[in-house]
């Protein structure tokens, strides 16, 4: 007898208007924040990165909203819906892993050297800490390229949490999301998108946390989850699929070389993410007490969220709807994590997701679109050219702003990847296998040379191009995704500590002002 799994809801009056309620009050209250942000910088450099007076409590929740994305918050119960327990080894069951050593190794080094070289970029923090404007241009272009690519798949989870919510398209929400983004980003410059993040961190941390203890409690316990699955398919209560193919994507999940690849991944990336890192440079100087509050606000927002969605919301969806969410194109097994909220609550639950994805994603896309506006204006022009006006600065950052959030709004509409966690993993293993050297390495490492770190960000780049066509794009696979982080983290390891060794490092004046000797 086959198993019976519940329908696939229609969209109802009720649960389009319960949605944009939802959606609404959050966007009115994050572009709120950022006109308050506003009072809050008067030059260009105070709009980059504040006052340098954000406390750890803000601090903590806009670092756990930039980590926890429309991945983290979607794509994770999807690839869970999608291939079973074994998906949860990369569906985030190792995000502490990660985002706890970033605030250890990052957050007040990134404070540190950015006061001392008066920098307000994360790339401007490098460049000045390795005397080098080529090195600071180079890794403003390289971000560019990894942020762009991680950008869409943060889209793409807002319009599939739209289309099980309305079952419209997804181009005026998404239209409306950007704008918000836009004017909270725009007018209150980075102390505005601290706040709103902040907000957005504790919206997706409560209603994660909900779902996930109303999910676990509503699927009649760990033994009926499991007898009902493996009735479905033996295969979904698997913990490693040899079945899977050893190649692409799959690897992370059939084979012991791309399993033993996950940690690492999750390890450097939180620590490579630039928007990650960037919530550190407006942080005031922090106390012990302080540090300990950000660190337990993150394992609060970031922690129990994530565990409770990547361990079972998306067993917890394929027993209830079977493979039919695979059916659904484009939006397929990330349709699970909205349709699992409906299934648990109806109308008002999948509002309440509908805010907390929305949380999620704007969070991290916003902060990796301001990055980006940065990137050029700053790091690009400003550098080259210094006597151009901050008037016209802040006025080519607004239209970049709008750029960089309007691109990746466009290819979501036009080719939305068909797994957004595996689109933005390879995303994001480049960023965390080039910049967990260039900037945490280079926190405490003093004999890394500005050429160690040219040529990482050189060969992490070109390998990222390289594995997106090798693991995801070339039909069959030539690699396993799981080969190609170590690849990128090995290379990139041999590469900054190999070049470094055999070039010259910074001068002693810097060396001396950021390294000063213990008394």
């Amino acid at each position: 007898m086959s198993p019976q799994y519940i329908p696939v809801p229609s969209p109802t009056t009720t649960m389009i208007i319960s949605g944009v309620i939802a959606l609404g009050l959050l966007l009115l209250l994050s572009a709120f924040l950022g006109v308050l942000g506003k009072r809050k910088w008067e030059s260009f450099d105070e709009y980059l990165v504040g006052r340098r007076d954000i406390g750890p409590l803000i601090t903590g929740a806009a670092l756990s909203a930039s980590y926890i994305s429309g991945w983290a918050f979607c794509g994770s119960t999807g690839i869970v819906y999608t291939l079973g327990l074994s998906g949860m080894w990369f569906a985030g069951i190792w995000s502490l892993v990660g985002i706890i050593p970033c605030i250890w190794l990052a957050a007040m080094r990134t404070r540190e050297f950015s006061v001392k070289l008066k920098a307000a970029t994360v790339p401007e923090t490098i460049g000045k800490r390795f005397d080098s404007k080529m090195l600071q241009t180079v890794i403003a272009i390289s971000m560019l390229f990894f942020l762009f690519m991680y950008s869409v798949g943060q889209l793409k989870a807002g319009a599939s949490v739209w289309y099980a919510l309305t079952g419209l398209s997804p181009l005026w929400c998404l239209l409306l999301s950007i704008f918000v983004a836009w004017l909270y980003m725009a007018m209150g410059g980075y102390v505005g998108n601290q706040y709103a993040m902040a907000l957005q961190g504790l919206v997706f941390a409560v209603v994660g946390t909900l779902i996930g203890v109303v999910a676990i409690a509503q699927s009649g316990g760990f033994y009926e989850l499991t007898s009902k699955l493996v009735a479905q398919d033996p295969k979904l209560m698997s913990l490693i699929r040899p079945d899977l193919p050893k190649l692409g994507f799959t690897q992370l999940m059939s084979s012991m070389v791309g399993i033993l690849a996950t940690p690492v991944i999750f390890f450097t990336m939180a620590t490579g993410f630039p928007h990650n890192v960037s919530r550190f440079l407006g942080m005031k100087k922090m106390t012990k007490k302080d540090y300990f509050w950000m660190v337990a606000i993150v394992w609060l927002f970031t922690g129990i969220p994530i565990m409770l969605d990547c361990s079972s919301n998306g067993l917890v969806a394929r027993m209830l709807y079977g493979p039919q969410l695979l059916k659904i194109q484009p939006w397929r097994g990330d349709l699970a994590a909205p349709m699992l909220a409906h299934a648990l609550g109806g109308s008002r639950m999948l509002a309440l997701y509908t805010a907390g994805l929305f949380s999620a994603a704007l969070s991290t896309l916003a902060g990796m679109v301001f990055i980006m506006s940065a990137n050029i204006t700053r790091d690009v022009i400003k550098l080259w050219v210094p006597k151009v006006s901050d008037k016209s600065m802040l006025m080519l950052g607004y239209l970049l702003i709008a750029l960089f959030l309007f691109l990746p709004f466009y290819w979501t509409l036009v080719n939305a990847p068909p797994l957004l966690s595996i689109f933005m993993g390879m995303a994001a293993m480049g960023l965390g296998a080039v910049f967990f050297f260039v900037t945490a390495i280079s926190y405490y490492w003093k004999r890394a040379t500005k050429w160690g770190a040219v040529c990482t960000v050189i060969y992490g780049t070109g390998a990222t191009l390289f594995g997106g066509w090798a693991v995801l794009s070339r039909k069959p696979p030539l690699l396993g995704m799981g080969t190609m982080e170590w690849i990128l983290v090995l290379g990139c390891l041999v590469i900054y500590f190999v070049v470094s060794f055999a070039t010259k490092p910074p001068s002693q004046k810097t060396i001396d002002l950021l390294f000063p000797a213990k008394k």
